[in-house]
C-alpha cells in the first residue's frame, strides 16, 4: 500500500532515513576495515556531515523535484502531439500507398520540394512470441513435452533486470 504524506515531511523523512542508513553502513564498513577516529583525523566531521541533513540538500531536492515535474509535464504534452502527428501520417501513408499501388506508380516526382515519393516493398521476418516459439520448437523436436521443458529452461535462465525509477502521483 502506498502511503501519502505531505511533501516536506516526506522529503525530510526520506533524506533523514537515507542518511541514517549511510551512517549505519559506514559504521559497519569502518568496523570491518578496522578504521577508528585515530586512523582518520577528520572522522568525527565525516560522521557529523552524514548524520545531519544539510539544508542545501533539501533545497536542491525541492528544486530538482519541481524541475523534474515541469519537464515531465512538457514531455507528456509533446508525446501527445507526436502521437497525433504519427496517427495522421499513418492515415496519409495508407491513402498514398493505396493510390500508388492501384495505379502501378513506382515513384512520384514532387515539383515543389524537388524530392520523390517511392513505392517500396520490403520483406522481413515476423517476431516470434512465447506461444509461437513453443509451437515451432514442438514441431522441430516432434514432442510437445520436450518443447515445454526447453522453454521452461530458457525462461528460467533469462536474467532479471531491476530498474529503479520515480513517478508522480497526483493526490487530488
Amino acid at each position: 500500500m502506498i502511503q501519502s504524506f505531505n511533501f516536506y515531511n516526506g522529503v525530510h523523512n526520506g533524506v533523514h532515513n537515507g542518511v541514517h542508513n549511510r551512517v549505519h553502513n559506514s559504521a559497519i564498513l569502518c568496523k570491518n576495515l578496522n578504521i577508528t577516529h585515530d586512523t582518520i583525523p577528520n572522522m568525527a566531521a565525516v560522521e557529523e556531515s552524514l548524520t545531519t541533513p544539510q539544508e542545501n540538500d533539501l533545497q536542491t531536492l525541492t528544486h530538482s523535484i519541481i524541475e523534474w515535474r515541469r519537464l515531465k509535464e512538457e514531455k507528456d504534452t509533446l508525446s501527445q502531439q507526436l502521437r497525433e502527428k504519427n496517427t495522421k501520417m499513418t492515415a496519409l501513408e495508407k491513402i498514398i500507398l493505396a493510390v500508388m499501388k492501384s495505379h502501378n506508380i513506382g515513384a512520384l516526382d514532387l515539383k515543389n520540394s524537388g524530392g520523390r515519393v517511392l513505392f517500396k516493398t520490403k520483406k522481413s521476418q515476423a517476431s516470434v512470441g512465447q506461444k509461437g516459439m513453443l509451437k515451432l520448437i514442438g514441431d522441430y523436436l516432434k514432442s510437445a513435452e520436450e518443447a515445454v521443458k526447453l522453454m521452461e529452461y530458457v525462461q528460467g535462465q533469462r536474467p532479471v533486470v531491476v530498474k529503479e525509477s520515480i513517478f508522480y502521483e497526483k493526490t487530488s
